[in-house]
């Protein structure tokens, strides 16, 4: 069942992962997000998310709460740590693989910096 995965196809592998942060951010406050009323896009570390990564962060709790049938704030351990897993399992594959043309050319950058063909000129 790729619930989350359909929510976030067509849509740019930043905005993707903002997304996800702030999805994060949300689930790990939802049980005080009422008392303290705090907004979860509020982040000393990351700048605004775009509009588009905040519309998808709706789409995603969205998504999350009504598969649940239940607020996150009503989430048990399991439930939560469910979710949590789910979002790092797709986050983690977001990035393609490097094609093998890619990893030969990183492969011969790495080989010339270590070790270098030093040319040894003759006196005559």
């Amino acid at each position: 069942m790729k619930i989350l995965e359909n929510v976030i196809e067509g849509f740019e592998i930043p905005d993707i992962r903002a997304a996800f942060y702030y999805l994060s951010r949300y689930l790990k406050q939802a049980e005080a997000i009422d008392e303290y009323e705090k907004d979860f896009f509020e982040d000393d570390f990351q700048s605004s998310p775009s509009e588009t990564a905040k519309k998808l962060t709706f789409s995603l709790i969205e998504c999350i709460e009504s598969n649940a049938d239940k607020k996150a704030s009503e989430f048990s351990d399991q439930e939560y740590l469910y979710w949590m897993d789910s979002i790092n399992k797709i986050e983690s594959e977001l990035d393609p693989e490097p094609s093998l043309k890619t990893r030969r050319s990183a492969e011969n950058i790495i080989k010339e910096l270590y070790f270098p063909e030093v040319e040894i000129k003759k006196n005559k």
